[in-house]
């Protein structure tokens, strides 16, 4: 029987036995792909981009939930399990394709004493798959000026101008301070930008320095870039840092995480500053 089969249905009594054991079945799947999947993004360029562009659309997953929505539909922007969706008077497709997920379950306490937390698989729908589909609510667009505007307002430093830089931009951390070229245009100074602010997030915050967390602010870059559409085509991920190849999932995970919790504050901290620029409404839009 497939672990989808006591989501289906029918005229067969409740088996409460049998509903766990399926549920188990669907949590071990799902760590399963989570460890197959990092092994593919370990050494493909191509699998680890398509991990970076869901974790961009949806920076409040978990790792390992962006981890199993790259895996299962790469394409997914919204995702609702059936409930959810019917609450909304949008209806899932009869042959909708699932996706499953982790979300947190019960507390319980290790052998050692520590609290932890269980998970349980949920099994979600993208919009795609729905009577909705086709409605998808197209972003609200910024303009290159007004994302600029909230970089700077991300940053734990200053931005100096500098005329004769010879890259870009560039964190100092000994200065604590981003030098920016002069001369640039917005998409070139945003994109440059969101790499050193990045750098300096890990240093400023995490600890750790910018050649240590180079890659991994190439990517935070990368996926703030992407969160508001723009032009990512300077980014390569053909060749992955060689030592990824040789880490160890538990460590690969780790610094996923790292980057998911980089992202998380500047996203949030451009999304503070983006709301205060925003015009307030009138009063027919308010109704």
């Amino acid at each position: 029987m497939s672990i989808y089969d006591v989501f289906s249905g029918g005229s067969k009594p409740f088996d409460k036995a049998q509903w766990a054991a399926q549920k188990q079945e669907q949590r071990k799947e799902a760590y399963e792909l989570i460890d197959s999947t990092c092994t593919k993004m370990m050494t493909s360029g191509n699998c680890f981009q398509q991990y970076l562009d869901v974790q961009s659309r949806f920076d409040r997953y978990s790792v390992a939930n962006a981890i199993l929505v790259s895996a299962q539909k790469p394409d997914a922007v919204q995702l609702k399990d059936y409930s959810a969706w019917k609450q909304n008077r949008i209806y899932v497709n009869k042959d909708a394709h699932k996706i499953v997920i982790l979300e947190p379950g019960k507390e319980y306490i290790r052998e050692d004493g520590s609290k932890a937390v269980g998970y349980n698989a949920k099994i979600v729908y993208d919009i795609s798959e729905t009577s909705a589909a086709g409605k998808v609510q197209a972003p609200e667009t910024k303009t290159m000026r007004e994302l600029v505007s909230a970089l700077i307002d991300a940053s734990p430093v200053p931005f100096v101008p500098v005329d004769d830089l010879e890259m870009p931009a560039y964190y100092d951390s000994k200065q604590q301070t981003i030098f920016i070229k002069t001369g640039l245009s917005e998409e070139q100074l945003f994109v440059s930008m969101a790499k050193e602010v990045s750098a300096a997030v890990f240093d400023f915050k995490h600890n750790e320095s910018r050649d240590v967390s180079d890659f991994k602010s190439f990517c935070v870059a990368y996926m703030v870039s992407e969160r508001y559409g723009v032009d990512t085509r300077g980014f390569s991920f053909d060749r992955l840092p060689g030592e990824f190849s040789e880490m160890d999932t538990q460590v690969f995970k780790g610094e996923l995480n790292s980057m998911r919790d980089v992202l998380g504050e500047i996203q949030s901290d451009m999304f503070k500053s983006l709301e205060k620029s925003r015009p307030p409404k009138n009063k027919e839009q308010e109704r």
